[in-house]
């Protein structure tokens, strides 16, 4: 089998078979699939295959697939392990050649499990099928209008935008996630489970050619599959940035995968020379790799390092100086244009970090005066390539106070800005953070966030540069 083949059929199927329960309103089972795939809006067949339902959500559903009307690509199996291998022969039989396995019960549980799991895949290869799975949650590509998670989830799934995400579990696919909240949207979700045929190389090699796909972000414990993968990213990490959080770190957490996806993984220490020489850009936990694809899809690539930091207390300056030490990011050294106009706009702003807080405290009602003249100083300087933006917000203040403040830095932006902001309302803040998004300026939790997200722009810009990672 061509292990780099097409995929097309797991993401652009022209009819879609759903294996499972079609009990209407049940938490788990094919029913939901099928309300999914509906409430998406896919353009494709759908037909549900029970033995003894009828109907599902206002579908017929066929006895069994054979009955189903053609084309059919995709069959969605959500069944016990124990059906899997019949359904998979009679997909092969109507000419179906993509499969995503949920069901669970495969390698992942032991020698049996494993050998279930071979077998599977020695049935698929004779039949031409390519399998994600099992023991997955599948794909997500709302553009497409696919969504093959079974559960009932209990919130929006997020919509359509440029970041897609390959992971080794359904924990980081959009069922756990609130990816909503990251206030971006996804292009494609893979979660891999226990990778009996497609793998992180396949899905990778995928989505550098999706036209969708902006940013990736990447989940793996492990690979089969090294020197595929570091080629296969190098080429792709040229022009779409690349994230990835690797589990097992430790001997511990290693011994541990192997129960939930029957995982063995390598040292760690060849997987961080790996992800280096393929440009692959590591983070140390799956809210990094979001927050890092929120910077990375909205904000331009700077020349260099060097930070500028506006904030409204010193010790915030002083935190936002730590962190960029420990982020590959040095504090600018501002020219002496900068800091004439700075100095023309307020004594107290004689010194960079640019300190809004004194010159706020001697005359409150020019702060937002402040903050435009004092990032358009930092954007006009050469010896600054990004910005760090604190804001504060009360309970008493609506963060509409800030509008022009924002619409005024997005139509004057050039360089990455981002931006966290503080007050004693956590709705406030997080109403603040919104105002902050809609006018293109990534917010962050904290401050640390905040940079750690310039530190991975400086590193890509560097990448990028590079003309080929090293």
């Amino acid at each position: 089998m061509n292990r780099s083949g097409n995929l097309a059929a797991f993401f652009e199927p022209r009819g879609i078979a759903v294996f499972g329960s079609m009990m209407e309103g049940w938490f788990f089972g094919g029913a939901v699939v099928v309300r999914e795939l509906q409430a998406l809006g896919y353009r494709g067949g759908v037909y549900p295959v029970h033995p003894s339902a009828e109907s599902v959500y206002g579908l017929k559903v066929y006895p069994d697939i054979a009955r189903a009307p053609n084309p059919v690509d995709l069959a969605v199996i959500a069944t016990s392990y124990r059906a899997v291998p019949g359904i998979l022969q009679a997909c092969g039989d109507k000419g179906i050649t993509a499969a995503v396995v949920i069901a669970d019960g495969f390698a992942e549980t032991g020698p049996d499990g494993v050998r279930r799991q071979e077998d599977m895949v020695a049935l698929a290869r004779r039949n031409g099928i390519r399998i994600v799975g099992p023991n997955t949650l599948g794909v997500y590509r709302p553009h497409a209008g696919i969504s093959t998670i079974p559960y009932e989830k209990g919130y929006h799934l997020p919509p359509r935008g440029g970041v897609s995400i390959i992971t080794q579990t359904g924990m980081y696919g959009p069922q756990a996630v609130a990816l909503n909240e990251y206030r971006f949207g996804i292009g494609t979700v893979i979660d891999l489970g226990n990778m009996c045929d497609i793998d992180e190389v396949d899905s990778l090699d995928y989505l550098g050619r999706d036209p969708e796909t902006e940013v990736i972000g990447l989940y793996i414990e492990h690979t089969r599959r090294p020197r595929e993968l570091l080629e296969t990213a190098r080429t792709i990490s040229r022009d779409k940035p690349i994230l990835c959080l690797k589990g097992g770190r430790s001997g511990e957490a290693a011994r541990a995968m192997a129960s939930h996806t029957g995982s063995i993984a390598g040292q760690d220490g060849l997987y961080d020379a790996l992800f280096r020489q393929a440009g692959i850009i590591r983070v140390d936990e799956y809210e990094d790799l979001l927050l890092g694809a929120k910077a990375l899809l909205s904000q331009p690539l700077p020349r260099g390092n060097r930070l500028g930091i506006i904030s409204l207390t010193g010790a915030m300056g002083i935190q936002c100086i730590d962190a960029a030490a420990d982020n590959g990011l040095v504090l600018g050294e501002l020219g002496e244009g900068s800091v004439e106009r700075l100095l023309a706009l307020s004594p107290t702003l004689a010194g960079h970090p640019v300190d809004l807080g004194p010159a706020s405290a001697a005359n409150g009602a020019d702060l937002f005066s402040y903050y435009i003249k004092s990032y358009d100083v930092l954007m006009e300087d050469d010896n600054i390539d990004c910005i760090y933006l604190n804001t504060y917000i009360s309970s008493y203040l609506s963060p509409d106070v800030y509008k022009d403040v924002f619409r005024h830095m997005a139509d004057h932006l050039r360089k990455p800005v981002v931006s966290w902001s503080y007050g004693p309302s956590s709705e406030s803040v997080r109403r603040l953070g919104a105002l902050t998004e809609h006018y293109g300026i990534p917010f962050y939790p904290t401050t640390r966030k905040a940079i750690e997200a310039l530190g991975y722009l400086v590193t890509y810009a560097r990448l990028k540069k590079a003309g080929e990672p090293t």
